[in-house]
């Protein structure tokens, strides 16, 4: 049988075959560092974002500062994001990839009706949704065709769970801005797509199950176990293994992936 080849237009194929600017947020730690780490073993441009400069540096530096450079970011801080935005593209050009990965969570009990619990939500949806919102907004706005946008989703965007409501509502959000994107970038080639991960082997996961520990009355230990027995899979994802899942749709892999949210968890989503 002969193989069938679909056109593509020379300008992607450029775009597939040359080092690509790529735009990582939240890249100090967890998923953030372990993509600019994978992608670093490429000869793509990094520009790395993140609240804590030193921490990004440190990684910017392990890479090579001739090919990848360390910004402040605070999504709460839309300065800071146009700020982040024209450095990067000031030293490497266009953004080809942008990774939205930056967020918090924090809690947000139904029946928390202090002040502290309501700055705690409109804080999570300032970062998760209106920030990560604007700096895809700038990010892609001279993006070339053939670029990709990846958001660091959740499978909270997918269903809920007590406690975190900010969070889960602003995963959810995230899904529609990803579909509403994919469908005004395509025209422009651009894909647009989500990555959602379940309970990663992180430090906000990591807080998120002490929080949840100390809710019920149980050990950390106990707390853990309960919510990763309730996976087919009964652990958490390694960071490393959403970065080579990012790695693989910014790559040839993702070209007729758009719009989509795609779940690495585990199998927690079947629960």
């Amino acid at each position: 049988m002969q193989t069938v080849r679909l056109p593509q237009s020379e300008v992607e194929k450029a775009m597939g075959a040359r080092p690509k600017h790529i735009f990582i947020s939240g890249a100090s730690r967890g998923i953030g560092e372990a993509t600019a780490r994978l992608l670093g073993e490429d000869k793509h441009t990094l520009s790395l974002a993140a609240r804590s400069y030193n921490k990004t540096l440190g990684v910017a530096m392990d890479l090579g500062t001739q090919r990848a450079q360390a910004l402040r970011l605070d999504l709460a801080d839309t300065r800071t994001i146009d700020e982040a935005v024209v450095a990067a593209e000031t030293r490497f050009g266009p953004i080809d990839v942008l990774i939205c990965n930056a967020g918090i969570n924090l809690a947000t009990p139904l029946d928390d009706l202090t002040a502290k619990g309501r700055e705690n939500f409109r804080k999570v949806i300032e970062v998760n949704l209106i920030g990560t919102y604007f700096l895809a907004q700038l990010a892609t706005a001279h993006m070339p065709k053939g670029g990709r946008v990846v958001f660091i989703g959740s499978v909270l965007s997918r269903f809920g769970v007590p406690g975190s409501h900010a969070y889960t509502a602003s995963k959810h959000a995230i899904l529609g801005i990803v579909r509403g994107m994919a469908a005004e970038l395509g025209q422009r080639g651009i894909r647009v797509n989500a990555v959602n991960p379940g309970w990663v082997d992180t430090e906000m996961a990591h807080e998120s199950l002490s929080r949840m520990a100390a809710a019920k009355g149980q050990t950390l230990q106990q707390a853990t176990a309960e919510s990763l027995n309730a996976q087919p899979l009964r652990r958490m994802v390694k960071p490393a293994e959403v970065a080579a899942y990012i790695k693989f749709i910014i790559g040839p892999g993702g070209d007729a992936i758009t719009g989509q949210g795609i779940d690495i968890s585990c199998g927690s989503v079947m629960v």
